[in-house]
């Protein structure tokens, strides 16, 4: 295996409020220059839950996703915010979205969305025994709650609006996870 390529220099090209643009010259071990642009999350990444409502049972939302334009299904999220660890924003996340908190929080995988061009990544999490505990979000409108059987996991995949690849990812984990 090659040696991973060096630096050359990191040029900010763009600056939003929840992204940078950057681009990155790399010099790869064969000589040969290369000038990559990545996109850099601002914070310390984001976290998905998978909240259990009972043993056969998850609690799934509904939002409005504006980079498909419509609403989408989808596990709880949000971005952890500083000074807050991954498992804190996932109870955070939690208490705003389906006014819950869990007594057991289980961590299932670090995932990168896309290594080649963001460092953005997300720490997925199963909750479990959960308890009312809400506390007041972000939201722009109320989140559709919808329960979902652990036995139709195979038909929420094929939903045309359950298409972000965190919560399909967080399905095959958790059945792996739970023996199913």
């Amino acid at each position: 295996m090659s040696p991973a390529p060096q630096i050359q220099s990191t040029t900010p090209l763009m600056q939003t409020r929840l992204f940078a643009v950057e681009a990155v010259e790399l010099l790869f071990a064969n000589g040969e220059a290369r000038t990559f642009e990545r996109l850099v999350g601002q914070g310390e990444g984001a976290v998905m839950v998978v909240p259990v409502l009972s043993p056969d049972r998850l609690l799934l939302i509904r939002e409005y996703a504006v980079g498909v334009e419509r609403y989408e299904l989808g596990f709880v999220k949000g971005r952890i915010d500083r000074g807050e660890s991954p498992e804190q924003a996932a109870r955070r996340e939690l208490r705003e979205e389906i006014g819950m908190d869990a007594r057991r929080l289980d961590k299932l995988e670090t995932v990168a969305l896309t290594p080649a061009y963001s460092n953005y990544r997300t720490h997925l999490f199963v909750a479990r025994e959960l308890f009312p505990a809400p506390l007041v979000g972000d939201e722009p409108e109320p989140l559709e709650l919808v329960q979902w059987p652990v036995s139709a996991l195979a038909d929420l995949r094929k939903e045309p609006n359950f298409t972000d690849a965190r919560s399909l990812l967080a399905t095959y984990l958790f059945e792996e996870r739970a023996g199913l």
